[in-house]
């Protein structure tokens, strides 16, 4: 704490004295007023104080007044007026008021809480303290009124009685001092007061306060003037100041850095004077405040001098090179253009030319002092010096102006301005240009330029001979001029083509521009166009201030003339507005936060945990009192910075949950400030908070129960249907394997049959044959044997029994042998004799055929067997089908055998 204070005194007082070393003398600095109205009519101001990030803090007669330079913000603490503040840091302050005081923090939401420190509320029947200050020293609080001293120290308070009536007090470096009614001037040492010196000789001095200059202290009083502190007496400085400051009484008194003093009176506005006590400002009602009583006075390191008043509050920016002068008392009306020639200042207004002394144009004098030139009455549109002369481009005609002689050189009415070029005179008219010629010293009207109309308010001749004119409601006009002063290969770029309205043309060492209210259009030679930039304002209070249409024009080098509204303004060229390089403590701070949804919102703050049913976000951020601002803002759901921008407010929508960041920084006269960060958690929706998500896993534990319970009486029955199954399956296997074995056995035995059938039919053919064979051997053999035996019997018949044995084996060659058929009749006996009962017309043949069929020969061997061709058992097989009525794709073999 200690390390961070002594850098922001060194800080403010290195800025503060570098600011007071330029302040600018001609006219008012820029002054912002504030009525009762715009503080929410909280009475008058008593006292004022600046917090580090730049806050603005007034004691008013009915709480703490909190200002930002855009919005103020009141806070109620004590009940009684508050009298006295001073800011500890951004976040803590004390204030005095009537019968109390205390110390404000800031909450959560950046808002001031009020504790009192005061102890003796409820002792209060015959006390009526009052706290008008309040001074911090080594860091501890010093609450002084007229009885008493307190000091907080370490949460605990010391109550120093005063040795008498306490007048009044103020702070000199980290000293206190006190003027007491009787003792005189004391100073605060160890927690007592020691006397100084004595003041019962001069008790209407009120002391209130001091300084050194040249190590001599100076006291200021509130009727005496400046008293200097010699040979252990008090000795009233005679300087013009002093006698200044008696007839005005002072009230308040404030240091301005390390070079100029403020001084506050009752009767006659606000002084401002270097040490040596020269007076630099003098600005009271007639200048434009709003009451002459400064009630308190504050120096705030941004350089704004802040004015408490009997009526209003005022703030005086020291820091800024513009002042105003402003026609308050009817002297010399609405200024549209100036030029300084020697000591004299020539203002034309839109009541005539008045001159001034430019000495007189110090704002230490009561009033300015305007003279009218007697035959310029009327409206003045520019002021031009060429050769000496002062051209006067008025509405009743244009003028020439030499050692205060006025000389009409045209009887024509309406001229904007003049542009000198070579031995001619080109003036802008309300209806075209006319060419002046000069004839020896005297200038004669020539012509009107051709090709040009209309109301030409500026026109300037660039360094390629090209006339550039401005018609308002029309364009710009290019053209180039030849040796007889003609408008060739003109060139028209219209109005509309510009956007904004009120262009004109503007003529700097970077090129030619067409400037609007809202574009600035940069003319490029080598496309013959305008290219267009946002146009970026240096000071929006002078814009707000600039007549429309007026333009400023230089008088010196270092004074810039602009006109304004019931006045004119002049830039200090040789003072910068504000410091040259970034300045360490300018501080960009978040002012609100607002989380909002369609119906509702809701103040939030940095840290903070926003309800997903906010998910909106509305953040207002400012540079505190300062000018010419302009902000970015950067958030983690976007990821780059907006475009520079005097709004400074950034609203987010629909934002996820979870953790997010918004940065913001200040652009001030170029400089970025720090960044400030607000970061943020947008909590989840319900059902993905972690109680959600809890009860999902409650859920999911009781579902993964259910379902084990379900899988293990599921498991049972499938167990139980399992068993059942296997030995349903078993069963059916069993059945199938019986089946599967028993056609098993039936293929085996139908094989078998089959096998048997086969050798039943070759063992029938062999058997028949065999038979046959046998029979046919044994019959043969039998007649034979008889033969042979008639032959052993008679020897002499062999002959002719040879003839016999001969003739049997021919006979037995070439018989028919039936033996086969008879047996085959009689294997199939039963199956005749069925053919025969179902088929009477079978015959004998049929019947064979129809055994062989039946046992399984083919046609080949039946053909064989009957001893025919193959193509006679084809024809017998079709007659034995019509026989049995059986249709020609059905099996005769089949059918026999169902037999």
């Amino acid at each position: 704490m200690k390390v961070f204070t002594a850098y922001f005194l060194i800080s403010l007082a290195s800025f503060a004295s570098a600011i007071a070393q330029s302040i600018p003398e001609k006219g008012v600095p820029l002054l912002e007023s504030f009525t009762p109205v715009d503080y929410h009519h909280k009475g008058k101001v008593w006292d004022i104080d600046t917090a580090p990030n730049g806050l603005a803090y007034m004691a008013a007669d009915e709480g703490l007044l909190e200002y930002d330079g855009k919005t103020w913000k009141y806070y109620v603490g004590s009940e009684g007026i508050t009298r006295s503040v001073v800011v500890v840091n951004d976040s803590i302050l004390y204030t005095g008021s009537d019968l109390d005081f205390g110390i404000w923090k800031k909450n959560r939401y950046s808002e001031f809480e009020y504790t009192s420190l005061y102890p003796f509320k409820e002792d209060l029947t015959n006390s009526s303290e009052e706290f008008w200050d309040v001074f911090i020293v080594n860091e501890s609080p010093f609450f002084i009124s007229e009885k008493n001293i307190y000091i907080y120290k370490n949460q605990n308070l010391t109550k120093v009685p005063a040795p008498g009536r306490i007048l009044e007090s103020f702070r000199f470096g980290k000293e206190i001092y006190l003027v007491e009614e009787t003792e005189g001037l004391l100073r605060l040492e160890d927690l007592s007061p020691k006397k100084i010196f004595d003041l019962n000789s001069t008790n209407d001095v009120g002391i209130v306060g001091m300084y050194e200059n040249r190590e001599e202290k100076v006291f200021v009083s509130q009727n005496s003037g400046l008293l200097a502190f010699e040979n252990g007496q008090l000795t009233a400085i005679e300087n013009e100041i002093s006698q200044e400051l008696r007839a005005a009484n002072v009230f308040s008194f404030e240091r301005i850095g390390e070079s100029y003093l403020a001084f506050g009176t009752i009767l006659n506005g606000l002084y401002i004077t270097d040490y040596e006590g020269n007076l630099l400002h003098h600005i009271n009602k007639s200048k434009g405040l709003q009451n002459n009583t400064i009630l308190s006075m504050h120096y705030s390191s941004n350089g704004k001098l802040w004015l408490g008043m009997d009526y209003g509050l005022s703030y005086v920016d020291l820091s800024n090179n513009y002042t105003v002068i402003y026609d308050n008392r009817g002297n010399f009306g609405t200024a549209y253009s100036a030029v300084l020639k020697g000591d004299t200042f020539y203002l034309g207004t839109n009541q005539g030319l008045y001159k001034a002394r430019w000495e007189e144009l110090n704002n230490s004098n009561e009033f300015y002092d305007f003279e009218l030139i007697e035959g310029t009455e009327g409206q003045v549109w520019s002021l031009n010096e060429i050769n000496d002369e002062i051209w006067i481009s008025h509405d009743r005609g244009l003028f020439t102006i030499r050692n205060d002689q006025i000389a009409r050189v045209s009887e024509r009415r309406g001229f904007w301005m003049v542009e000198p070029y070579e031995n001619y005179l080109l003036a802008g008219t309300y209806n075209g240009i006319s060419i002046f010629e000069k004839s020896g010293n005297q200038w004669n009207y020539l012509r009107q330029m051709e090709l040009i109309a209309g109301s030409c308010n500026q026109l300037f001749i660039d360094d390629q001979d090209y006339l550039w004119v401005n018609i308002p409601n029309f364009g710009v006009i290019r053209a180039h001029i030849d040796d007889s002063l003609y408008p060739e290969n003109r060139e028209i770029f219209e109005s509309e083509q510009f956007v904004g309205s009120d262009h004109y043309i503007e003529k700097n060492k970077d090129g030619i521009f067409v400037i609007t209210d809202q574009y600035r259009y940069e003319y490029n030679v080598n496309e013959n166009r305008f290219t267009e930039s946002p146009r970026q304002e240096e000071n929006t209070r002078i814009k707000d201030l600039l007549l429309r249409n007026g333009r400023s024009s230089y008088l010196n080098d270092q004074y810039e003339f602009f006109p304004v509204y019931n006045g004119f303004a002049l830039r200090d060229l040789n003072m910068s507005s504000g410091s040259e390089e970034p300045d360490s403590s300018l501080k960009l701070i978040f002012r609100d936060a607002w989380a909002f949804n369609n119906d509702e919102r809701k103040q939030t703050y940095e840290g903070s945990e926003i309800s997903y049913r906010f998910n909106n976000l509305r953040l207002e951020a400012i540079a505190p009192n300062q000018e010419n601002v302009l902000y970015q803002f950067w958030s983690d759901k976007s990821g780059s910075w907006t475009e520079p921008s005097p709004n400074n407010t950034f609203e987010i929508i629909g934002l996820s949950y979870g953790n997010h960041i918004v940065k913001s920084r200040a652009i001030i006269e170029g400089n970025f400030t720090s960044e400030a960060t607000f970061s943020f958690d947008v909590m989840p929706p319900w059902y993905r908070t972690w109680y959600a998500y809890a009860g999902y896993a409650l859920l999911l534990v009781a579902l993964f129960y259910l379902l084990y319970l379900w899988l293990t009486i599921s498991l049972d029955k499938q167990k139980k249907h399992l068993l059942t199954d296997q030995r349903k399956s078993l069963k059916k296997q069993q059945q199938r394997f019986q089946e599967q074995l028993k056609r098993v056995e039936q293929e085996k035995l139908r094989a078998e049959y089959k096998n048997l059938k086969s050798e039943f039919k070759t063992k029938t053919i062999e058997l028949a044959t065999k038979a046959k064979e046998n029979d046919e051997k044994n019959r043969i053999l039998k007649s034979l044997k008889k033969k042979l035996e008639k032959i052993d019997e008679n020897p002499k018949s062999f002959k002719r029994r040879y003839g016999e044995i001969k003739q049997i084996i021919e006979s037995h060659i070439g018989t028919e042998d039936n033996t086969f058929e008879i047996q085959i009749d009689q294997l199939h006996q039963e199956f005749f004799e069925k053919l025969r009962e179902d088929f009477p017309d079978l015959t004998r043949y049929d019947l064979r055929l129809c055994a062989y069929i039946k046992i399984g020969f083919d046609s080949k061997e039946i053909s064989d067997l009957l001893n025919i061709k193959p193509s006679s058992v084809y024809i017998s097989r079709s007659r034995v089908r019509k026989k049995l009525n059986i249709k020609s794709d059905e099996d005769l073999h089949g059918y026999l055998n169902s037999i």
